[in-house]
């Protein structure tokens, strides 16, 4: 913008660029734009000091930007407790409700997301007129944005439905529409270029969009990629291709970039890895682009059916009572460094896979980016709101973020309840520390590619870190050289060597997906939500039997196969302690997802028992002991699980 900017805002230029930078102890996040009456724009944000203030309280601040693009100083609106999320649209308010952004309103006119059993649909409203269906599919939408114009409304949101098959697939990309003054429901006549929901590398989707219109009718539109946001132009000669408005680096950028139109250009602001971004762009040029008329609802045309429910009479659990469920306890959205709305995670879990339960698990503190007193609230709230006990449960969690070894690594965090404060890796940044003060709290710690960014021996703690993660789209961790291969080169800190040295934990499978095909090429499999899976031998489908579960290891991993396992070591479950000699009688029922290639039993010893039964449904049953037992089952396509052990003797704790 080429002005002296005020130094006390922390504002610097760089090549024409406004900056409100980021500090650690202040964090900056959620940007929204207004045009003034002056012809230039107000930029709102929230802003929060956890150093600074001891209140721990959030702050929405405004900057005046004037119509040559001068930014003026800031000032406190107001400040609150926690601001769960800002409003979108033609005002900015605080709101209490975390699917405010499920919704924009402008200029009398409102589009607005509903999600139910599976099914989005897209509604734009308009005063004195019924609701218009826009669009409706079974997958996630999310991100709804509105531009209204003298002809009509342009409609723009993000989803996961592809546009060939219409199934839900894990590529997000935006969708614009157009709906005239009848209603009547248009698309662009050209195809969108650069769209590829199968495309490979590190930039993969487009979603939370923004909306401006030009003099004579063309759109420009802007997005979030994985790595980059992006602009797209789309006029008379169709779609112009996007440009990269990032650095295209890894970071944990914000979700929406904003934007409005003012007689100088295009102002954008959006948060990049090191602060507020604020730029002054071209205008859109051009005339109004062809339409045609747009297929609404997608639903009528395709029946769906999901391949991913377990057979629950034919569990071996519930010989003991008991319900084996399944769910990912590790993914990231793009409110740490993943792609997609929080929501998607519980829809995609529920819906597309049939999952039993899920946790979102986005980093707290990680690439630029830290999570306030509001935010937390906000995942917690949407958490929330899918738990649907005994049908469908969500966890408390988060990601703390350490140093790669020798320093603590990662590790994932899970509450109880909702409420408990995060303790953050900026606060707590030894690993040991952070387990102790994660149990106080009545919650547990579990460490996660532990050959890559290291298991933290040191700091594991039995009861404040009874699981550990040993596969996901990273590999698996279970021994060296695995057959499902592995990132990362740290040998001693597999699972089975620090079994042999005493440590006891159960064993989790996660996805840990950032939501990229082959998880940007590290990952063995197309769809990354499919490389782990944590199976969980509960009482009932709530979040407090789970918990319960976990706490106790009576669980298991797998590969991201739903593979049906139950051991006991006489009588006692997987996880248990067995405080007395150092043999049992185990007996191990697996029910495959496709022939059982392989049933082992794993002790310090390496295998010590095997059967091979080439066949779906298997039994194994040995004597045997030492310091430990699990049982290990391979299928002929190569998916895994692994049972929690059972130890022997006294713990040494």
């Amino acid at each position: 913008m080429g002005r002296e900017l005020d130094n006390r805002l922390g504002w610097r230029q760089i090549l024409g660029m406004a900056r409100l930078a980021q500090r650690p102890d202040r964090y900056l996040h959620s940007p929204r734009l207004l045009t003034a009456a002056h012809g230039g724009a107000h930029l709102y944000l929230i802003a929060w000091e956890p150093q600074a203030d001891p209140s721990g309280l959030e702050h929405l601040l405004e900057v005046d930007i004037a119509a040559d693009g001068t930014l003026g100083a800031e000032r406190t609106c107001a400040s609150y407790a926690q601001i769960v999320a800002l409003t979108r649209g033609d005002c900015v308010e605080v709101s209490e409700d975390p699917h405010a952004e499920l919704r924009e309103l402008r200029a009398g006119e409102q589009i607005r997301i509903e999600h139910a059993d599976g099914i989005s649909s897209v509604w734009l409203s308009r005063i004195g007129k019924p609701e218009c269906l826009v669009w409706r599919a079974r997958g996630a939408a999310a991100a709804p944005a509105l531009l209204p114009t003298a002809k009509g409304t342009w409609v723009a949101f993000h989803h996961d439905v592809r546009e060939d098959t219409q199934t839900s697939d894990v590529s997000k990309w935006l969708a614009l529409r157009f709906v005239d003054s009848s209603a009547q429901v248009f698309e662009p006549l050209a195809a969108m270029t650069e769209r590829d929901r199968d495309r490979q590398g590190v930039e993969q989707s487009f979603e939370f969009p923004a909306l401006v219109a030009g003099e004579h009718g063309a759109v420009a539109l802007f997005g979030r990629g994985s790595h980059n946001y992006f602009r797209q132009d789309l006029n008379e000669r169709g779609f112009a291709a996007r440009v990269a408005l990032s650095d295209g680096e890894w970071g944990s950028r914000g979700r929406h970039l904003v934007a409005v139109a003012l007689k100088s250009g295009i102002l954008i602001a959006r948060r990049e890895r090191q602060g507020i971004d604020v730029d002054l762009l071209p205008p859109v040029e051009g005339e109004a682009p062809a339409l045609i008329p747009a297929i609404v609802d997608l639903t009528i045309e395709r029946k769906f059916a999901c391949e991913n429910v377990v057979d629950r009479a034919r569990d071996p659990a519930r010989r003991h009572g008991h319900l084996t469920l399944f769910g990912d306890i590790q993914q990231h959205s793009a409110h740490s460094d993943g792609v997609g709305r929080a929501d998607e995670a519980y829809l995609r879990a529920r819906y597309r896979y049939a999952d039993d339960f899920v946790a979102l698990t986005d980093h707290e503190s990680f690439l630029g980016k830290r999570t306030g007193p509001g935010e937390w609230e906000y995942l917690q709230r949407i958490a929330e709101h899918h738990n649907a006990p005994h049908a469908f449960a969500t966890l408390y969690a988060y990601e703390w973020t350490g140093k790669a070894f020798p320093g603590p690594g990662h590790k994932c965090v899970y509450f109880p309840v909702r409420g408990v404060p995060i303790v953050s890796r900026d606060d707590v940044p030894e690993g040991g520390a952070l387990v102790k003060r994660v149990r106080e709290l009545g919650g547990f710690a579990s460490p996660h590619h532990i050959g890559w960014t290291g298991a933290d021996e040191a700091g594991h703690d039995d009861l404040g870190q009874p699981l550990w993660e040993i596969c996901s789209c990273h590999g698996c961790y279970e021994h060296v050289d695995h057959p499902l291969g592995q990132r990362g080169s740290l040998r001693e800190h597999m699972a089975d060597a620090a079994l042999r040295r005493g440590l006891r934990f159960g064993f989790t499978g996660s996805s840990d997906s950032h939501g990229l095909l082959w998880h940007h090429g590290e990952a063995r499999k197309r769809d990354p939500y499919r490389t782990g899976l944590t199976a969980v031998q509960a009482t009932a489908c709530t979040r407090e039997a789970l918990m319960e579960a976990l706490v106790k290891r009576r669980c298991y991993a797998t590969s991201g196969a739903k593979i049906l396992l139950d051991l006991t070591a006489d009588g006692a479950p997987m996880g248990s302690e067995l405080g007395y000699g150092t043999h049992a009688k185990l007996e191990i029922n697996a029910l495959g997802t496709s022939n059982i290639r392989s049933i082992e039993l794993v002790t310090e010893v390496g295998v010590v028992a095997r059967t091979e039964p080439d066949a779906r449904e298997a039994t194994l049953h040995a004597h045997v002991g030492g310091q430990f037992v699990y049982a290990r089952v391979t299928q002929d396509d190569g998916e895994m699980a692994w049972s929690s052990p059972v130890f022997f003797g006294p713990a040494q704790r």
